[in-house]
């Protein structure tokens, strides 16, 4: 533990170090800190520093637990490197209730949102809808094979061959367990709840700490079934790889991923910039081929990536007060139902 802590305060001096050093002739820099992927946010950034002349954006990524930490740790030392953070909603409403982290800021177009994901006290701008699905490759499985729902993951046909996050390490996870554990269970208590986590370690499933490793995992056939999310299923189109989705058939839980700008940032003006930018049309019509989620806006033209439109999918909102306030405890259930 206290390697991971030295590491992650080495990091967060790193970031300082980058802006407390810049020359008084260079860029203006805006510093983010995400769960995203450098490869995921770089068409976002890029749009942004062409959008603004004089803007640099420094961009610091780690596993969103990690991150989380991160942040928290940097808070209590009172001295946060970041300007905005890119989290889940519940992640950034776990950080403002423990640490009253975010400023309110009502983004431009913020208005534009569909009105369920929208902040009510603007402690966020809401970036994209992430969806949890099955993905798989598509040159190991068959799309008549593959299963087509969550109890099918159970199957013992499927023994090693499953990859899903770790709640200790992911915060996006979180939102599936809660899903299994506490939605599910209440329409089929046989075949979800806890049980459904003892059922999958029993079948091997595979734990890793970023879904962007799982995605590889997938693609590569390592592990051809992974329990993802929607952004990272688009990536995968994205680069032709050869893989696509299920939806399976209870539904699927849908996370919503913001930017909230930080108190204490000293570059407040241009983290507004980049939240009116998030929200915007061109904002949202580059999240799917960016960080790879469904836009926000009911204006922007989107499909998922196996073809379907947005109204074909059966999305279950995911209860981020419970995931922000019990996200501890449920990670810990989940080790134990797992035995991992």
């Amino acid at each position: 533990m206290e390697k991971k802590i030295r590491i992650r305060l080495l990091a967060g001096a790193f970031i300082g170090a980058l802006v407390a050093h810049a020359p008084a002739s260079a860029q203006q820099r805006l510093t983010i800190y995400s769960a995203y992927e450098n490869s995921q946010i770089a068409p976002l950034t890029k749009a942004f520093e062409a959008k603004n002349p004089g803007v640099a954006v420094d961009h610091f990524r780690q596993p969103g637990e990690e991150l989380l930490a991160t942040i928290e740790l940097e808070l209590r030392a009172r001295s946060p490197k970041a300007d905005v953070v890119g989290l889940n909603d519940a992640s950034i409403a776990y950080l403002q209730k423990r640490h009253d982290a975010f400023e309110p800021y009502a983004a431009k177009d913020a208005d534009k949102a569909r009105v369920e994901m929208r902040s009510p006290q603007n402690i966020f701008t809401p970036a994209f809808v992430n969806l949890y699905l099955i993905h798989y490759n598509t040159r190991r499985i068959s799309e008549a094979d593959v299963p087509k729902s969550w109890a099918d993951l159970t199957d013992p046909k499927w023994k090693n061959q499953i990859a899903m996050a770790d709640p200790s390490s992911s915060q996006s996870v979180q939102s599936f367990v809660w899903f299994i554990a506490d939605y599910l269970v209440k329409s089929d208590p046989a075949k979800f709840g806890w049980d459904y986590f003892k059922r999958m370690g029993a079948n091997g499933v595979h734990l890793e700490s970023s879904h962007g490793t799982i995605r590889d995992l997938t693609v590569s056939g390592e592990r051809p079934i992974g329990i993802n999310l929607l952004a990272n299923a688009q990536t995968a189109k994205n680069r032709g790889e050869p893989t696509s989705n299920i939806w399976p058939s209870e539904g699927v839980p849908g996370e919503l991923s913001a930017f909230g700008l930080l108190r204490a940032s000293k570059n407040k003006e241009l983290g507004k910039r980049w939240l009116d930018f998030i929200i915007s049309p061109e904002g949202q019509g580059l999240m799917p081929a960016s960080l790879g989620g469904a836009p926000v806006r009911n204006d922007v033209a989107y499909k998922y990536p196996d073809g379907s439109s947005l109204e074909q999918v059966k999305i279950i909102p995911v209860d981020s007060t419970f995931i922000s306030d019990n996200k501890r405890t449920q990670a810990r259930k989940f080790h134990d139902a797992v035995g991992k």
